[in-house]
């Protein structure tokens, strides 16, 4: 046993339990940011909506909207195009090639566009890298925001995916040592003790809303391991190690989809029809098409398909590209069923609860909205109680700034993206700009005010505002009132609309059950009461 003077083990002991502070403020961050990304094509089709309601986004007719692009597209950049919907319905399309950036790390480059399914008009037409045609795309841009946010913290390439992979790991492990450290589990997913001490009620509160939401923690923390350290790190490895380096053909090979060659050149089969096909045979809809080798009699096309009703996993097609005939149905992994596949499919719907639609993915809100309420009211009971002590005020008030400016930054985020798109400037740039100094904004209010309540107070009332005014920009910005809505078939913005006044609203009656700050600074028992019920 290593002996430690008293003053050493208390210096330790508070860089153990601050390092435990600021890991849990970033698992915090990506949680809330997971929640909104679930409503990630909602947040697009609300933000960025075309003229009228798109029932189709692959309708007869878009064999020639892709087949007209191709014609005006460098040959050069016909080794792969993928299209599919986006914000508002929109159908995307993006050829191009793969080539390695000057960091070593592969990417594509090529033209990209947009077209409206229902009138077959190209919307527009952009040229460059990958990223470069991403920092244009004004119409998904908000919701891309929170996804990144979400998915990397808005940090470099792979230092994100590993530091989201950390995080993951770490809330698997709290998951697991949570499901164990709960003898009493049974008991705990109903102890509530209202008229006990407040302490008590704060302790009963967070272990509550823990105790339920174990399975859904473990499930979430698993998957979105998975997607961060399989992105950042094991497809990397792997390539290194069997195929010196090379990544496409690593997937390729993995995927099992890598055609035969032959370059002669061959007109592309009827898309209209392959599609047809797919939902004829799938009876589920077209989620994403994939192109191989454009106008080549070695073209292959994959027809990936949404989830059938009532089921985990869609099917894959597999057409010629040449003759428009239909191959086989082709796992994720492999040509083959297997086990691995399927475990490999199941990821993606688990991790993002979209198999069942608008129901499976408010059943995910609102168990992951659970997760960032046990994250940071454990952070709040932890730091609080300990606020009286050195260097703890400072991360209780850091602990206020981020659980209460962070849902703040998001939503003045949004405030951002459509002021700036109204009057022509970079939404990214706004929507980053606006984010940060939200963030800084809150930490200064947090960090002057005498009582953290005050802060509280503040930040969640500000958000309550913002959300609730956030339609009233919307539509002053450019976008459809509810009028139009209704008329062209947009039903669902109104509806989205009304969510976020809902969620504002629910925010300023939060503050009624909080009661108004004292002049000199709450007890640590007040201040752990009113965290418990904030």
């Amino acid at each position: 046993m290593i002996r430690l003077s008293q003053e050493r083990a208390k210096t330790l002991l508070a860089i153990h339990g601050w390092s435990a502070v600021f890991l849990g403020l970033l698992l915090y961050a990506v949680i809330l940011t997971g929640v909104a990304s679930v409503f990630a094509t909602e947040i697009g089709d609300w933000s960025s909506p075309l003229p009228a309601r798109v029932e189709d986004p692959f309708p007869p007719g878009t064999d020639g909207m892709i087949r007209g692009l191709a014609e005006t597209v460098d040959p050069a950049f016909h080794e792969e195009l993928f299209f599919f919907p986006r914000a508002g319905n929109r159908l995307y399309a993006f050829f191009h090639a793969h080539e390695t950036g000057e960091d070593g790390t592969p990417r594509e480059r090529g033209v990209a566009a947009e077209f409206d399914p229902s009138s077959g008009a190209m919307i527009k037409r952009v040229e460059g890298t990958g990223d470069d045609i991403e920092a244009q795309d004004d119409a998904n841009a908000l919701a891309h925001f929170m996804v990144d946010l979400h998915v990397r913290l808005h940090l470099p390439h792979p230092w994100g995916l590993l530091l989201t992979g950390v995080l993951g790991l770490a809330m698997l492990v709290a998951a697991v040592t949570g499901f164990v450290v709960h003898r009493h589990l049974i008991r705990e997913l109903f102890t509530l003790r209202r008229r006990g001490d407040r302490l008590l009620t704060a302790r009963d509160t967070h272990v509550i809303a823990g105790t339920w939401n174990l399975p859904f923690a473990f499930v979430l923390a698993f998957t979105g391991s998975y997607f961060s350290f399989g992105s950042a790190f094991g497809i990397p490895a792997m390539a290194m190690v069997a195929f010196g380096g090379d990544q496409e053909r690593m997937i390729e090979t993995v995927i099992g989809n890598p055609p035969a060659t032959d370059e002669t050149p061959a007109v592309m089969g009827d898309l209209d029809a392959m599609i047809a096909d797919a939902r004829e045979r799938s009876g589920a809809q077209v989620g994403f098409v994939q192109i191989q080798h454009w106008g080549r009699a070695d073209a292959l096309v994959t027809m990936f398909m949404d989830y059938r009703e009532g089921k985990l996993l869609g099917p894959n097609y597999v057409y010629g590209g040449a003759d428009g005939g239909f191959r086989y149905t082709k796992p994720s992994l492999g040509l083959t069923d297997s086990t691995g596949s399927a475990l490999f499919s199941l990821m993606s719907p688990l991790h993002f609860g979209n198999f069942a639609g608008v129901f499976s993915k408010a059943v995910w809100f609102a168990l992951g909205f659970a997760g960032a309420y046990v994250s940071i009211t454990g952070l709040l009971l932890w730091t609080t109680r300990r606020q009286a002590q050195r260097g703890w005020r400072h991360l209780a008030a850091a602990t206020h700034a981020v659980g209460y400016g962070l849902p703040l930054g998001l939503v003045l985020a949004a405030w951002a993206y459509f002021g700036s798109r109204a009057l022509g400037f970079d939404v990214n740039a706004a929507m980053m700009s606006t984010f940060l100094m939200t963030l800084a904004a809150s930490c200064a209010v947090a960090w002057r005010v005498e009582a953290l309540a005050t802060a509280r107070r503040g930040l969640l009332g500000a958000t309550g505002l913002a959300l609730i005014a956030l339609p009233v920009l919307r539509m002053t910005s450019g976008g459809p009132g509810w009028a139009d809505a209704f008329g062209t078939g947009l039903q669902t913005l109104v509806a989205f609309d009304i969510v976020v006044v809902l969620g504002g609203l629910f925010c300023l009656w939060t503050l009624r059950r909080v009661p108004q700050p004292a002049t000199a600074p709450l007890a640590a028992d007040d201040e752990l009461d009113e965290a418990a019920r904030t």
